[in-house]
């Protein structure tokens, strides 16, 4: 199987699964968003974000070194798992610590505190699973990884029907998250040790002295990127209280689904980057280009319609009026989304050709300056205002990013790029505006042929990238 044909049916697999997580998760969060009300959505969404970042504490980046390195050498896979999970055993009980210590620290209520404990262990299953999904993108089999994603999103969903129908309270939707997550990690380490690899436990400290201190910079990085993504929430929490992270969360949720689509692909490239930088710089540097070009194009477009159908789409989402005032929340964070769909290819690009350290930096000042604006706009714009500083976080690391990237003519194809996307899209956001009115999802899906047929008249596509879509359908 040609390396284009590779790629292209890891990225189906995992597309399935992501699309089909998109659907269910906006149903069941919207379904549960109505029956919760804002103020409990805020205090389960507040556990989320602050035991993500607590939950980091489990894991220091070794996953992400995982496939990396598995991916360039398969035999490691047994010593790596074995040793790995061993001392990840060690960083629970740290994890489980720091909860409890900084949950009472932060003066949360008695309700609020055992909802994060809960939430924390299923978080700490994640970690666990993470595991064996680098396992999966190691060996670039995604298929698997895909089923976990389905069977989450399905058991979730019938989960959230069931609690909503037997009217349980918040504490029951808490322990839906540790339930379906707990069922993954069996899933996923059944199929790892059946599927690829065995359980090496003969524990080699100087080996995982040498992991660790490879792992480190990933994990900083992962704290750093978490921090400015999740820490609004935390800081909203304390700020102006539970209904505003209640209706931030429903905006960025929105968000977070469309994650999916640079998820997808710099997932499925992640390895093939990993083997290109010691095989082929020629091959790394023109597949870096191509994810690059592919995810600016898609983001621009999706940027200008949530903008103008903002308000009509979170109507549509959650059908219920007190979820409104998240529509000006969600015109701006979609702009984070551009900006992170962007920033995806340079951070994939940086961590699989050995440049963690310098990736570590960039998103440590991101992190920083959000903490900073939060503190500043918060307290006068709200939400509102933690959504302006995580678009001025993203922006501020793409740049650090793009400008420090060794790649050849990167500013002159990012100008090109976004100069001809902005183009196709004025036209779709032309179109959006003249018939507003009609079906939400009729409208979007005529407005997304008109981009790229505009696109591709104004030139948008290469001819080698015309052959490498043919290469792929077998045309």
């Amino acid at each position: 199987m040609t390396t284009v044909k590779k790629i292209a049916k890891n990225n189906l697999f995992l597309l399935s699964g992501q699309v089909t997580s998109l659907v269910l998760g906006l149903f069941y969060f919207a379904y549960m968003a109505g029956y919760l009300g804002a103020k409990n959505l805020g205090i389960l969404n507040t556990a989320i974000s602050l035991t993500l970042i607590i939950g980091l504490l489990g894991d220091l980046g070794l996953s992400s070194l995982m496939t990396r390195e598995i991916s360039r050498n398969q035999s490691l896979a047994p010593k790596y798992l074995g040793n790995i999970l061993l001392f990840k055993v060690l960083l629970t009980v740290v994890t489980l610590v720091v909860v409890v210590v900084v949950a009472n620290i932060l003066g949360y209520s008695e309700q609020a505190i055992k909802v994060i404990y809960i939430i924390m262990l299923s978080t700490i299953a994640t970690n666990f699973t993470q595991v064996f999904t680098s396992i999966f993108q190691a060996f670039e089999r995604f298929e698997f990884q895909s089923l976990g994603i389905i069977l989450n999103s399905v058991l979730m969903t019938v989960g959230i029907i069931f609690s909503v129908y037997q009217k349980l309270d918040l504490i029951y939707f808490a322990f839906i998250y540790l339930i379906v997550n707990s069922i993954i990690l069996l899933y996923s380490f059944f199929i790892c040790l059946r599927k690829f690899t065995f359980l090496d436990f003969n524990i080699d400290w100087i080996f995982l002295k040498q992991v660790i201190s490879e792992s480190f910079p990933f994990w900083l990085n992962s704290v750093f990127v978490l921090i400015y993504f999740k820490i609004d929430m935390v800081m909203l929490s304390i700020i102006s209280g539970d209904t505003a992270v209640g209706l931030y969360s429903a905006s960025y949720r929105l968000i977070d689904a469309l994650s999916f689509i640079p998820v997808v692909l710099m997932s499925t490239m992640y390895p093939v980057f990993s083997k290109f930088y010691v095989s082929s710089k020629e091959s790394l540097e023109f597949a870096f280009k191509k994810s690059f070009k592919f995810l600016t194009i898609t983001a621009i477009p999706i940027g200008i319609g949530t903008t103008i159908l903002a308000e009509r789409i979170i109507l549509l989402i959650y059908r219920d009026v007190q979820y409104s005032p998240s529509a000006v929340a969600l015109q701006i964070l979609i702009w984070a989304s551009v900006l992170s769909f962007i920033n995806y290819a340079p951070s994939t690009y940086f961590s699989s050709t050995n440049r963690q350290r310098a990736l570590m930096i960039f998103t440590c000042t991101g992190a920083v300056l959000n903490i900073f604006l939060n503190f500043i706009l918060i307290p006068q714009f709200s939400y509102n205002g933690a959504a302006i500083a995580t678009v001025c976080s993203e922006l501020a690391v793409g740049i650090l990013m793009i400008s420090n990237i060794h790649v050849q003519n990167l500013s002159g194809l990012l100008i090109d790029v976004i100069l001809k996307s902005l183009a196709a899209g004025a036209v779709m956001g032309i179109i959006l505006l003249i018939f507003h009115s009609f079906t939400l999802i009729l409208l979007i899906l005529f407005a997304a042929i008109i981009y790229f047929i505009v696109l591709y008249i104004i030139n948008g596509f290469e001819k080698e990238e015309i052959n490498l879509f043919n290469q792929v359908f077998g045309r």
